[in-house]
């Protein structure tokens, strides 16, 4: 593996977007609906700037000459940026983005660390198309249940096997179709089947 893949949190979190053209409305688009600040700064003297990145968790930085690219990148490490991407410029990047599959809470993403990225796209196709568009919905099945069986099945492993039991079981099929009340009612009813079951 040569690069580690990881999740940011984007809750309460400002990103920031230097430049415009192709590639920086890519990188905005992948933030459509996601619960962060999204900050876009035009490639100019403005974002050589530090102090405007300060407490910013993501910063890419669009197709630009590479002495800008590289003066923006400094500028936004000396602020407190916690992670930079310079398109098309993998020695300038702190990270590489992924192709990426949004369900919402499930998220796929798919990396090349800026070798391949057609690879990278196509896989996703493949993954997008795989994948139900109801995910999200079945994550929040599970989440829901997660402290209701630990309440009712202290024993991690007990708990676990009805967990993924959810994720064989009608439930599962009923939350992917966006019934996520019809499915927690009939987990409930699995749950207290199996509290009352001797064990």
């Amino acid at each position: 593996m040569d690069s580690f893949p990881a999740f940011v949190p984007l809750t309460g979190r400002r990103v920031i977007i230097v430049g415009s053209g192709r590639e920086a409305e890519e990188k905005a688009a992948l933030f459509t609906g996601a619960p962060c600040q999204l900050v876009r700064l035009p490639a100019d003297e403005r974002a050589l700037r530090p102090e405007l990145y300060s407490g910013v968790a993501l910063v890419f930085i669009g197709d630009c000459d590479p002495a800008y690219a590289e003066a923006a990148r400094a500028a936004a490490r000396v602020g407190g940026a916690m992670l930079v991407n310079c398109v098309d410029k993998p020695a300038l990047c702190d990270f590489f983005t992924p192709s990426i599959v949004d369900r919402g809470a499930v998220v796929g993403a798919v990396g090349t660390t800026g070798r391949a990225p057609g690879l990278a796209r196509r896989l996703r196709t493949e993954i997008d198309a795989r994948w139900p568009k109801g995910l999200s919905w079945l994550a929040e099945l599970i989440s829901t249940m997660k402290p209701e069986a630990r309440s009712v099945l202290p024993e991690f492993d007990a708990r676990r096997d009805f967990l993924d039991s959810l994720l064989d079981g009608p439930e599962a099929a009923m939350a992917l179709d966006g019934d996520v009340q019809g499915a927690l009612e009939r987990a409930r009813e699995t749950l207290r089947a199996r509290e009352s079951s001797p064990r």
